[in-house]
């Protein structure tokens, strides 16, 4: 719709042509009448053709306005550039995209000859020949277009005009399609914003996946449409479509099925039942139909006696009867040979294949499969779309040979025209279809192709926001799963072959990939002003540039050109030199520039690199993969590697670790401390079984496991698991439970105090990817002389009290964060205050003694924060609450799986810290969350502490880690370099005495992963009272809430 919008919108600006303009009259001259009045009738016929639909009189009629536009006015004349105009827009609308190009080519040099290469008509020719190139899957060429479009145009209008704003999303896409990514954003909205910029930048929210705002600012314009052009107007209608798309994208199918029925009425009203826009809504309407199950009013015996005879029994379902009817309606005004045409019997045939009617399904697949190559050509991208449709119809029926034929062919396409989504798409389920029927080896290329092609598509998506990059990697999860699935069987055909080496790697590209690249790209930054680095990227760009066009120059050569074979062989020979030359460009930055080629080409960490170049002596490394059905872990270390798999379901982990944190969590939130005797040590016993056991031997002897855990294994410390816990061990522990009566001699849980945890065996740090660790043992952060010993914020002011208000911008702040909070008498959000953090921090400060900044009550500000004090300090403690965003990221538990803890969908909220909430907050909002952190901190600290008493984000049910995980990372980037950090709520005394501890610990010489250590074991022998109650802090809930992340 927008290429003939854009068409049309030019033959409105360039009609003027037409209507002679007044000349000052000095004397009656006799002068020469031009007789147009033919020329006026054949315009009126072509725009009204166009808009009803009937594209064969659209262009009858332009054709007779070029030949009278000629003959009137000759060759050259701008009324003649308006006739081409019109019959290019007839021509593409029938999808003779060929013909459309000439006639826009054409067009375009009468404006640049007539008005000038800077013209904005010139600049809308360009439009126009670009949409059709972006048909014919020319991206380059069409690229090249739309940038001069955009020069002309802003130089003209400025970049907030609506024309410029709509060839900016026109490059936008084109670039999308090249896997490019590029963010070309329209101009920021501002009051009064008309509905073409409001429209422009949906679609630019839209290609960001940011779904909620684009349905907003589409929302604004169905609204601005409504009032200024009514109900009724074809203009709207078209708003009613975009905001249906949103619908659709994001799942809200009742939504877009209203809005789509909306836009049919006005349609049909509009333009009639007949015209094929009408078709599109039939189309789209069907697709969220069947997205609701719409399409199962057949009965099974039905469906059986169709899929046995291709017979039509009985009624069509709703689905189906848009289908045919948008067929009908096609096949009518376009033809059965038109893109348009061939889509919908793609469509329809994937929806009967669904059924089992395979037989039909494949006649409609074969038919759209003969439009497309025959108006695209064999090497088009839309020509491997189909391929893939009419695969997996073949592959359902068993057609094993064609099936596998048609995958290979859409694979070959897909690299040849270098198109990265489509390739990525045909590769993975080539591979898929291998896989399972157990030709594993063969399927493995495929699947490796696939994952390198995620990378690079990932890559491209830098300058997006981490929530829109995090759902993009989400779409690609399972990529990464099943690779891992082909390489365990066959490891298991083939144990001594290095598939579990293999495996490793391909799980490490899949570990927190936001926070792997945002490291590599700090490190980057160490060098780019390097003149020679410059030199080395620019020129592989240009390579790159150049392989990129010869390969669309290859996939769209016209199929009608006599030397059509030539020419691709021509294309062949330099693609082949331009391949080789860039690998030698790439060699020359891998040499000098590594970090920057993995931040470009990320590389795996390979069993190599840990054994060679990263584990230290006493150190072993723990990853962990879980698969649906069974559970992987890699163990390392410098003398041996050990992947062992168990047939453990990562539901099983899952509900286990649930289980644990929801009776941390009801203490945490306020509950009696007894419900953590819900948590049975055998619980802990059976984890340590399934997750340490497999691997034990490796790990043996062993102080140090670095470990980087996977999903819900985020969420505990492997600390408080227990090695030992059989029939004598459970008689040990009854005994010392049934003693355990709250008095001085025998407090409440001191049964725990008896359990083999894994905390007395090794030392754990923990660490976020295995590309983390790289990252900071291969590229570490120089090191500056702290001038400070520590910089430290404790007991916020929370409260409104007088004069200190709470800030609405603050108000807004904490409802993002889907915490249940109370309320004050004035209505601001209840927030507990942290007293005893005050003294904390003293008590922190006087142990390590020198130079110290406390920030406290009204002091421990946002603005503080970020004032630059952070950089000089050797270490830093927020002793703060900490709101972590348990909803930060979806979880990532696969829905098959039932896992039955997972939480209800909400708004993304980043995890912050809370510092001072009321009073003069210095233009901020309090809350330091983990993008402030990632922008506007920068730290040189041996170590942070979060001493956070009440992760409130943070839930057993939805948590994969990710809140936990999100600010950690942040201070990481920030230049942490280890990080001391809970995962649950622990009261005040026993988080001071562990902090306190801990830095005293580093006084005395200690390192701090080996000071938090000493500080558990010392915190585990320790004991409280409540009244006349005593309890033993020997409960994992009191010791083992901090953990060590980092190096």
């Amino acid at each position: 719709m927008r290429a003939l919008l854009l068409a049309l919108a030019l033959a409105c600006a360039a009609g003027g042509a037409f209507s002679q303009q007044a000349q000052p009259r000095k004397k009656p001259a006799p002068a020469r009448q031009v007789d147009d009045s033919r020329a006026r009738q054949a315009l009126e016929e072509a725009q009204d053709a166009l808009q009803r639909g009937d594209y064969p009189a659209a262009e009858a009629a332009s054709l007779r306005l070029l030949e009278e536009n000629i003959r009137t006015f000759g060759p050259s004349h701008a009324n003649v550039a308006v006739a081409l105009n019109l019959l290019g827009a007839a021509n593409l609308r029938q999808g003779k995209f060929n013909e459309a190009e000439g006639h826009f080519r054409r067009m375009l040099t009468i404006y640049e000859r007539r008005l000038g290469p800077n013209h904005e008509d010139t600049a809308a020719a360009l439009n126009s020949l670009a949409l059709v190139l972006e048909k014919l899957g020319d991206y380059p060429g069409a690229e090249t277009l739309l940038k001069r479009a955009v020069g002309i145009l802003e130089a003209k209008f400025g970049r907030e005009h609506p024309s410029t704003a709509t060839a900016l999303s026109n490059l936008a896409r084109v670039l999308d399609s090249q896997g490019k990514f590029a963010v070309t954003r329209a101009a920021p909205p501002h009051p009064g914003e008309d509905a073409a910029r409001l429209a422009v930048r949906a679609e630019e929210a839209l290609r960001r996946g940011q779904f909620g705002e684009a349905e907003t600012l589409h929302h604004q314009v169905l609204a601005i449409h409504e009032r200024t052009l009514g109900p009724e107007h074809p203009t709207t209608a078209t708003s009613m479509s975009n905001l249906g798309r949103v619908f659709d994208l994001q799942g809200k199918y009742a939504d877009a099925e209203n809005i789509y029925r909306r836009t049919l009425a006005v349609r049909e009203k509009v333009l009639g039942g007949d015209h094929p826009d009408v078709a599109t809504v039939l189309n789209n309407l069907a697709k969220v139909l069947q997205e609701q199950g719409r399409d199962q009013q057949l009965t099974a015996s039905e469906a059986r006696a169709r899929a046995r005879g291709g017979a039509i029994l009985g009624a069509f379902t709703e689905v189906e009867t848009m289908y045919r009817r948008a067929l009908a309606i096609q096949d009518r005004s376009l033809g059965r040979e038109h893109p348009s045409t061939a889509l919908t019997l793609n469509n329809y045939g994937s929806m009967l294949a669904l059924r089992g009617d395979f037989v039909q399904a494949e006649q409609m697949q074969r038919a759209a499969l003969g439009t497309m190559e025959k108006v695209f050509g064999e090497q088009h991208p839309d020509t491997a779309a189909v391929l893939t449709s009419l695969s997996l119809a073949l592959d359902r029926q068993g057609k094993i040979a064609e099936a596998e034929a048609s995958y290979q062919r859409a694979v070959d396409i897909s690299r040849k025209t270098g198109n990265p989504r489509n390739r990525l798409i045909n590769a993975a389920n080539l591979g898929f279809s291998l896989a399972k029927r157990g030709r594993y080896r063969e399927a493995l290329p495929y699947y490796k192709e696939a994952v390198e092609t995620v990378d690079f598509l990932y890559s491209q998506t830098r300058g997006y926001s981490e929530e829109t990059r995090a759902t993009f990697l989400e779409q690609f999860t399972a990529i990464y799963r099943e690779t891992i699935r082909v390489l365990l069987q066959l490891h298991r055909a083939h144990p001594a072959a290095g598939y579990d080496r293999e495996a490793l790697a391909i799980a490490s590209r899949n570990q927190s990939r936001i926070f792997t690249e945002m490291m590599r790209q700090a490190d980057v930054a160490r060098f780019s002003a390097d003149p020679a680095f410059i030199k080395l990227r620019e020129r592989r760009e240009q390579l790159q540039e150049r392989l990129a066009q010869l390969r669309q120059g290859r996939a769209t050569v016209p199929v009608t050109l006599a030397n059509a074979a030539e020419r691709v062989a021509e294309f062949d020979a330099q693609i082949g030199v331009a391949v080789t030359e860039l690998g030698g460009a790439e060699d020359d930055l891998w040499r000098g520039y590594p970090r920057y080629m993995e931040l470009a080409n990320p590389r795996p960490v390979t069993v190599d690199d840990l054994q060679q170049r990263l584990l230290k002596d006493g150190e072993a490394l723990l990853s962990y993969v879980l698969l649906p059905s069974e559970t992987v872990i890699f163990a390392v270390t410098r003398e041996s590697f050990r992947m062992a798999v168990s047939s453990v379901r990562r539901s099983s982990i899952a509900e286990r670790v649930f289980r644990i944190r929801s009776a941390m969590d009801k203490v945490a939130a306020g509950e009696s401390v007894l419900f953590l005797r819900d948590i049975d040590p055998a619980l802990l016993h059976s984890l340590y079984r399934d997750l340490y056991v497999p691997v034990a031997a490796t790990l043996a002897k062993r102080e140090k496991l670095l470990v980087v855990a996977d999903g819900p294994l985020q969420t505990i410390p492997f600390e408080l698991l227990v090695s030992a816990f059989g029939s004598e061990e459970r008689a040990a522990f009854e005994r010392r439970k049934a003693l355990a009566d709250g008095s001085a001699a025998h407090p409440y849980l001191e049964e725990y105090s008896g359990l083999a945890y894994l905390a007395a065996k090794h030392h754990f740090a923990y660490l976020p990817s295995l590309s983390a660790l790289a990252s900071q043992r291969l590229y570490p952060k120089r090191s500056s002389l702290a001038q400070i010993e520590l910089v430290a914020f404790a007991d916020p002011v929370f409260a409104p009290q007088g004069a200190r208000t709470m800030p609405d911008e603050t108000m807004k702040a904490l409802a993002r964060l889907n915490v249940g909070f109370g309320r004050t008498p004035s209505g601001t959000p209840s927030i507990p205050r942290l007293a005893e953090t005050a003294e904390e921090a003293k008590d922190i400060a006087r142990v390590l003694g020198g130079k110290a900044e406390l920030y406290i009550g009204e002091q421990a500000q946002e603005r503080a924060a970020k004032a630059g004090a952070l950089r000089a300090a050797r270490f830093v403690l927020f002793a703060t609450h900490g709101f972590l965003g348990g909803e930060y990221l979806a979880s990532d538990l696969p829905p098959e799986e039932g896992e039955t803890r997972r939480a209800p969908p909400r708004a993304q909220a980043q995890p912050a810290l809370a510092l001072t909430l009321v009073g003069d907050l210095k233009g901020e909002d309090g809350l330091l969350t983990m993008k402030e952190v990632i922008e506007d901190l920068e730290l040189n600290a041996e170590l942070v502490a979060l001493s956070a008493c009440n992760t409130a984000g943070e839930s057993a049910q939805a948590n994969n880690g990710e809140g936990f995980a999100g600010l950690t990372r942040a201070f990481m980037y920030a230049g942490a370099k280890s990080l001391l950090v809970s995962h649950w709520s622990v009261d005040s005394l026993s988080t001071q005495a562990l902090m306190t501890g801990t830095f005293r610990n580093i006084k005395a010489g200690m390192a701090p992963l080996a000071a938090v250590n000493d500080a558990q074991r010392e915190l585990l022998s320790g004991r409280y009272s409540r009244g006349e109650f005593h309890f033993s802090r020997a409960h994992p809930f009191f010791w083992a809430a901090f953990v060590f992340v980092g190096d």
